[in-house]
């Protein structure tokens, strides 16, 4: 029976689209070791291991830590492991959606620019402007500063993280006359965003109406 062909550990990296530096710093973690070492100190690996390397990059880059990917490797049992990969699946999933909402705004910024522009500062202009819809949080009032931080951050929760980097409109909705923002504790508020997609949120639309 031939003997299998092992490769370099440069080789073995140049498949693996990764560097040797990488592969080193897994052997020494005792995460993912050589084929062999030759007496030299040499290390080789099988076109077989690249599976199980390709599995562990793929964890790396989700953000798990070297302990959390040993713990997932661990777990000889397919059902031990399954039940483990269940939430990064969800935490997977999670990031798609929020990638596709991005994907969604940058589109919909691409098509539907309404910002306006050549305009001077402190002179009246009459403009025309679209009807909007916003979602807006739950009427929160007497907040100290801790609750609106944990309010204004569920909130971009659920509309999804990733429309704080949108130039969508934003803020908050007030019944304070005149905007006195040293009366902001006396009066209830809502967190608002302007809607940027049309998958269902469930969480309250207001309107603005155009003129």
């Amino acid at each position: 029976m031939p003997t299998k062909k092992l490769l370099s550990i440069s080789e073995f990296a140049k498949i693996a689209q990764t560097t040797r530096r990488t592969l080193i710093f897994y052997d020494q973690k005792d995460i993912f070791k050589p084929a062999k070492i030759a007496e030299n100190g040499y290390r080789y690996y099988s076109y077989g291991q690249l599976y199980q390397i390709e599995f562990i990059l793929g964890l790396r880059d989700l953000g798990l830590s070297v302990e959390e990917i040993k713990d997932y490797l661990s777990d000889d049992s397919s059902d031990a492991l399954n039940k483990k990969l269940i939430p990064l699946r969800q935490k997977i999933e999670q990031r798609i959606q929020n990638l596709q909402q991005i994907l969604t705004i940058l589109r919909q910024k691409e098509s539907h620019n309404t910002q306006l522009r050549n305009t001077d500062f402190y002179v009246a202009k009459k403009c025309f402007l679209p009807k909007r819809e916003f979602w807006c949080s739950d009427f929160k009032a007497d907040c100290s500063e801790e609750e609106i931080a944990r309010a204004y951050s569920e909130f971009y929760q659920e509309v999804g993280a990733g429309l704080m980097t949108n130039k969508m409109l934003s803020g908050f909705l007030t019944a304070l006359p005149q905007a006195h923002a040293n009366q902001y504790a006396d009066f209830g508020f809502r967190i608002i965003k302007e809607k940027s997609y049309d998958d269902e949120v469930k969480i309250p639309i207001i309107t603005q109406n155009d003129g």
